[in-house]
């Protein structure tokens, strides 16, 4: 028998899928069919025309690769020319024919005309970066094509890709024109990532609903409820050093949050979601040999009163039995706790089966493991011996759903994401209220834009959980990725009326409010999710956000303040000094800046935020030189590595220290890595203003207003307070 050669090489890959082709389907069947007819015929005519070749169709996208990558960059630039020069022909009442493209140039392993390796992975994330008619790719793309692109770019940053270690730094390309929305689409975008950008006070703590994309949660991981919640933190493996939980302890904390989610008038709060709950849960697991004991804490977070205690010991064989025997002493003091009437959870069966049960928790741990086909593989080993064990175990079967759609991600093979559903699909035959399953398929129908089908099965859960606020929003959310806003806004509201007391409802929509720019009604409600629980950092962290936006910094400021007194972070104590500062209450911005830099002394960006807060401070003028040099001294550590950010601050720091000459000669070496982000022009324009470049300056202000910064703050930073000269109002719209 011959192997099957294996060739390695370079290649240019190209993604694309047709926008809001899933709900055309749903509505019009036979028209979405003959549109993408069409699709593919302009697709692959310039495909074909730049040397390109097809790899394959996967419903409405297409995937193919190139020998080169300015063949591939003018193959996907054509596409969107012509299907604009289609769209203008057609019909106006028909729906517009619009793709998204990604591109990335990386070493591919060719077999049997099939691509594998981590290039086609990240060329399949960047795709759905892209805005409709736009087209992402990699720097590897736009080292070859940036001296001869003449289509409008706009950059993008580093961004983090779903299973891909290393962050990629994209560009966006759209032949049709970077308008403002499209700046709007990725200035909201980038609340998420978890940054503070120069005087853009914004982090991962923003808009943060949902971690990495949003998709169905299950019920016993959802967050924080207004009335009578409890917050369980992850049980902890007495055999291990340190204590961290095992793929055993970690089982027992998903068995207890599974079963005390089934209390009437109680709700449970993950203790890593960032909502503190008045009552909190702390457990232990200790296995020695075939002994096991289980340990828990019940305790008021209010001056550390504890409520109930307890030891459970028996063998490994009667871990159901202990799980119940613990979710019913804790369900009974729950009970009087909140003056219920006492409710025992019904006994979570699984499997009758304690060996499958321990093959299943094994699994899980590979699937928690970084994403490689080593790790996914001995996942699906274990849950597949779980199933030998006990044929019917559904939530093995969910397990395998879950491996087999990341060995997709990785390898974008069909039979992956064929496998994938089908195992969701008989895990939900088995058990059609099966949480996890539904959280499954519907993350792969909403990663693989086919949000019709995501939408039917979150219709089912809905149903089958009698509406729960945490399905909603996710139901919600589906519509609202597929493009019909009107009906996600109906569910939302649904959802508010019949969830009352759940934060969830009111966060959900107030998020939705915040995408769509309706800041000032996003506020109340997420004034409403405060008023259900206190001590919800993301809910504080948005209202300051949306403050932002209205440019009521000392606002945002004092929801700030109140979030990092829940949660103290660096990112929190600089997103409080840069409020104060816009508000110019420079004492105040350096005391938050001070905060951020002492918990962590290497970050030079702290010690430029120092600076900059006590040069504008008289007698600080001396520390805020010092300030400056450090970070001259502690940034040269990043230089030579071909990133652009250290060189910024240091021509910045060199700049306010009176080195002009020097200071220029750094930028131009920044300009000369990346010369078209925000943070880019921001730093361009600070090294104008001090050396009165008025040119200069009127260049970059405008460059700055066409990234993600506003009037309001652009116009309130001390150190733009020139651009209020009336030499400069044409700048600017107000």
């Amino acid at each position: 028998m011959v192997a099957d050669s294996i060739e390695h090489c370079e290649q240019t890959l190209m993604f694309t899928d047709i926008v809001g082709y899933s709900r055309l389907m749903g509505r019009n069947e036979s028209l979405a069919v003959e549109m993408l007819g069409d699709y593919r015929r302009i697709l692959l005519s310039h495909i074909e025309q730049q040397g390109g070749q097809l790899v394959e169709f996967v419903g409405d996208a297409i995937f193919a690769r190139f020998n080169t990558a300015p063949s591939a960059v003018a193959a996907a630039i054509a596409i969107q020319q012509h299907l604009l020069a289609f769209n203008e022909a057609r019909d106006k009442k028909l729906p517009r024919l619009q793709t998204r493209i990604g591109l990335h140039k990386g070493e591919v392993m060719l077999r049997d005309g099939a691509v594998f390796g981590d290039s086609v992975n990240i060329a399949a994330r960047l795709e759905p970066l892209a805005v409709a008619d736009g087209i992402c790719i990699s720097q590897t793309v736009y080292d070859e094509i940036r001296l001869t692109l003449s289509s409008p770019a706009k950059r993008l940053g580093l961004q983090s890709l779903k299973n891909i270690q290393q962050k990629i730094r994209v560009y966006l390309i759209k032949p049709v024109g970077i308008g403002w929305r499209d700046h709007l689409h990725y200035f909201l975008r980038g609340l998420n990532k978890n940054i503070v950008a120069y005087r853009y006070p914004l982090t991962a703590c923003l808009l943060a609903l949902i971690a990495a994309g949003v998709y169905f949660i299950p019920r016993w991981l959802v967050p924080g409820y207004a009335a009578n919640y409890v917050e369980i933190a992850d049980f902890k493996n007495l055999m291990n050093e340190k204590g961290d939980a095992d793929y055993f302890s970690a089982g027992i904390t998903e068995a207890v949050r599974s079963q005390l989610a089934d209390m009437r008038d109680v709700y449970i709060v993950d203790a890593k979601e960032g909502i503190h709950a008045p009552i909190r849960l702390e457990g232990s697991v200790q296995k020695l040999g075939d002994n096991l004991r289980i340990a828990y804490r019940l305790f008021r977070r209010k001056d550390n009163v504890q409520i109930a205690g307890g030891k459970l010991d028996g063998t490994y064989q009667d871990i159901f039995i202990l799980q119940d025997r613990l979710v019913g002493e804790i369900a009974r003091y729950l009970s009087d706790e909140f003056d219920l009437q006492n409710f025992r959870p019904a006994p979570l069966r699984l499997t009758n089966d304690i060996t499958a049960y321990d093959f299943y928790l094994k699994g899980l741990e590979f699937l928690e493991k970084p994403a490689s086909h080593e790790f996914i593989d001995q996942g699906i080993q274990q849950f597949n011996t779980a199933l030998v064990h006990d044929i019917k175990f559904a939530l093995a079967n969910t397990g395998l759903c879950k491996a087999f759609w990341k060995k997709y991600e990785l390898s974008r093979k069909v039979e992956w994401l064929t496998e994938a559903e089908s195992y969701c699909v008989k895990a939900l035959s088995q058990d059609p209220n099966l949480s996890s399953a539904y959280e499954a398929i519907a993350t792969i129908y909403i990663d693989t834009r086919r949000y019709d089908k995501a939408i039917e099965y979150l219709t089912i859960a809905a149903k089958n959980y009698n509406h729960e606020a945490s399905i909603m929003v996710d139901l919600a959310l589906a519509f609202h990725l597929s493009g019909d806003n009107k009906k996600a806004e109906d569910i939302y509201l649904d959802t508010i009326s019949r969830n009352s007391k759940d934060w969830q409802a009111p966060f959900g929509y107030a998020y939705f409010l915040t995408m769509t720019g309706r800041h000032k009604e996003a506020l109340k409600y997420f004034e409403d999710s405060i008023a259900l629980t206190p001590e919800n950092t993301l809910a504080l962290n948005n209202i300051a956000a949306n403050y932002y936006f209205l440019g009521d910094f000392e606002k945002a400021a004092k929801y700030y303040e109140i979030s990092s007194a829940i949660e103290p972070s660096t990112f929190v104590y600089a997103n409080i000094g840069s409020m104060y500062y816009l508000s110019r209450k420079f004492n105040m911005a350096a005391d938050f800046y001070m905060k951020a830099y002492r918990l962590e002394p290497a970050n030079y960006q702290w010690s430029a935020y120092l600076a900059d807060a006590y040069k504008f401070i008289p007698e600080r003028k001396e520390e805020a030189n010092r300030y400056f040099n450090d970070v001259i001294n502690s940034a040269q550590s990043e230089t030579g590595k071909n990133i652009a950010r250290p060189y910024q601050y240091i021509a910045r720091s060199l700049a306010c220290l009176g080195r002009i000459g020097e200071a220029k000669k750094t930028i131009a070496v920044a300009n000369s890595i990346e010369s078209s982000s925000a943070e880019s022009h921001y730093s361009n324009l600070r090294i104008a203003i001090i050396e009165n470049d008025f040119e200069s300056i009127g260049k970059y202000t405008s460059l700055l207003l066409k990234t993600e910064y506003s009037e309001s703050a652009i116009l309130n930073d001390p150190d733009f307070l020139l651009l209020r000269d009336v030499k400069f109002k044409g700048l600017f719209v107000n």
